[in-house]
């Protein structure tokens, strides 16, 4: 019997309107900016229907509350005599998840229920999870990646009145990550910086990419790439007092170094850019910039850079030492050189 899927959250338009709407929506999944995309898309469209400011209500549900008697809210009638809003989070948090399949059972007829789970449902054939997918209440919001992210940067972009390539999409993920409200914080800045300008380059997205910094991890990334110890230590602790985390340091220089040498292999084979950022499953930009790492093209310190970064791995996973001790280390020990007096000052 082949194992039935979650319908995707983005369907829930084809069962909402003013005229007629599921009574639940059960929204679950580890995508938070959708799932908060969705609740506010219900809540434009049932908010008209409800006549009283007391008949909407939003529970943050704790491990001592008891499900029974929040479902109970969902039966009194509404004040105002029209629909009534409820938003209940955290589900997870809930023992007796049982007690929704009861209330699935006798559905009030003028009580909108949106019940948000955070991340993946592991068994979709236990209550009340089956009975909610029968019913077709069940959507599920999936983290984008890869491409599906990129077409999603591309389109919202649009919406904002800027254009972006795949490459330029691409590039903006590298940097910023997978983490779709921070994606859109960044687009929201494009409209500022570019000053009427639609065409976004690469260059303008490696000046807008970490506007509250001196300096940008690719600004570390090149002083590495030259094997300019002191601005390396300058940059990577400009970075950690920017609130930049050390592990997303560390991830951030462990691609470099893997981009730079995947790129030592390509050029062997003479293979052009394009093909080569493609075949190295990064941007063209990103793999622009990894080319001009002429410090790191040998076989011997691109081991060196990794058994590094192996280090400093598991110095922030498995002790407590100071994070800028860490990025000292893992620096000097990247480079091939001692810790002296030039590359702290």
């Amino acid at each position: 019997m082949a194992k039935k899927e979650i319908p995707f959250i983005t369907d829930i338009s084809k069962y909402l309107s003013k005229d007629k709407s599921l009574p639940v929506f059960f929204l679950c999944g580890e995508d938070q900016y959708t799932i908060e995309l969705a609740v506010e898309t219900i809540e434009k469209t049932i908010i008209p229907l409800v006549l009283s400011d007391f008949d909407k209500e939003v529970i943050n549900a704790e491990k001592s509350q008891n499900l029974r008697q929040v479902l109970d809210l969902a039966y009194s009638f509404p004040f105002g005599g029209g629909k009534k809003l409820l938003i209940l989070k955290n589900f997870e948090k809930f023992n007796d998840k049982k007690e929704l399949t009861n209330y699935l059972s006798n559905l009030p007829e003028f009580t909108i229920l949106i019940i948000i789970q955070n991340g993946k449902i592991i068994d979709i054939g236990k209550e009340p999870y089956s009975i909610l997918l029968d019913k077709k209440f069940l959507f599920e919001a999936r983290v984008a990646k890869g491409q599906e992210l990129f077409d999603w940067i591309i389109k919202k972009a649009k919406a904002y009145g800027v254009n972006f390539t795949n490459d330029n999409a691409q590039s903006l993920v590298e940097i910023v990550g997978e983490d779709k409200s921070l994606l859109e914080t960044q687009l929201e800045k494009f409209v500022d910086f570019l000053h009427g300008k639609s065409e976004v380059t690469f260059e303008d997205i490696k000046k807008i990419a970490s506007p509250t910094k001196e300096y940008s991890i690719f600004d570390l990334q090149d002083a590495v790439g030259k094997g300019d110890k002191p601005r390396a230590v300058k940059i990577a602790y400009n970075l950690l007092d920017a609130g930049v985390e050390i592990v997303v340091i560390i991830n951030m220089l462990a691609k470099f170094v893997l981009t730079v040498a995947q790129i030592s292999e390509l050029i062997k084979s003479r293979i052009n850019d394009n093909e080569a950022a493609k075949m190295a499953g990064v941007s063209w930009g990103y793999y622009i910039n990894c080319k001009k790492a002429a410090y790191l093209m040998s076989d011997e310190r691109l081991l060196n850079a990794s058994r590094a970064l192996l280090n400093a791995d598991l110095a922030t996973k498995t002790t407590s030492a100071n994070p800028q001790t860490v990025l000292l280390i893992l620096i000097a020990e990247m480079l091939g050189q001692e810790i002296t007096s030039d590359i702290m000052n």
